[in-house]
């Protein structure tokens, strides 16, 4: 296989990755707020749990499939370096991030929904609130991790480092929302309705952007281009 159709295959993993983190926000109803009281979080997980689950294992499939991705990014970035390695080390660090803290942010909704249609069901106690509270900022955890990793993939496009310009801004685009969710589920700013709603468009636009930057590099692989990348540092 050649340069040409690693690439390809690489870029094809971020498809791959949009389309199974697409699958896994829609096939399960809006997540209760964190406000939520424990009989309200016990009932929407035994009333969801399959779909919880599936959810689960359709994220936990995407991110296996980005860190495929990542692993791309990083290729084709460190070729267009020269060696100096400004912007991949980082993207690269910020990919493998985000995929860790986002399987482990998954856990304890799936664990909730697997034990939940059991007869005991997971109770109404204070431990169901605190398991789902980590679920909830694990997931602001993500979101800033996502900011920097779009952020610095943008910012090595605008420099015409990878794909395009206007990818990158794009990319500096969906950093910002992404920065603005995280901090706004960490502090709890504007109420349990206006996270859960900034939560779903950080991920919507990450998902859009991997999708779009996957396509673009699978239509013209890297290794076309790479004769023609500059040096990152002037001198």
């Amino acid at each position: 296989m050649n340069e040409r159709s690693w690439e390809r295959l690489g870029a094809m993993s971020g498809l791959v990755s949009a389309v199974l983190l697409a699958a896994g926000i829609v096939v399960v109803p809006p997540m209760v707020g964190l406000g939520a009281t424990s009989t309200t979080i016990s009932q929407y997980l035994a009333n969801n749990a399959m779909r919880v689950r599936i959810s689960a294992l359709l994220v936990t499939l995407s991110v296996l499939a980005f860190l495929w991705f990542v692993g791309h990014v990083r290729h084709v970035l460190q070729r267009a370096e020269g060696g100096v390695e400004a912007f991949s080390p980082v993207v690269f660090g910020a990919g493998v991030a985000l995929s860790a803290v986002a399987m482990v942010a998954m856990v304890p909704a799936a664990a909730l929904a697997f034990l939940a249609p059991s007869p005991g069901g997971v109770g109404a106690g204070a431990a169901i609130r605190v398991l789902y509270g980590v679920h909830v900022v694990a997931g602001a955890a993500v979101e800033l991790l996502v900011a920097l990793f779009t952020g610095t993939a943008g910012a090595a496009m605008v420099r015409r480092e990878l794909a395009g310009p206007w990818l990158g801004g794009f990319g500096l685009l969906v950093a910002l929302i992404g920065l603005v969710a995280g901090i706004t589920t960490y502090l709890g700013i504007g109420g349990g309705a206006f996270m859960l709603v900034m939560g779903y468009l950080a991920f919507a636009a990450f998902l859009v952007w991997v999708a779009v930057a996957s396509a673009v590099m699978l239509y013209r692989p890297e290794v076309e281009r790479a004769p023609g990348a500059r040096e990152v540092f002037a001198h």
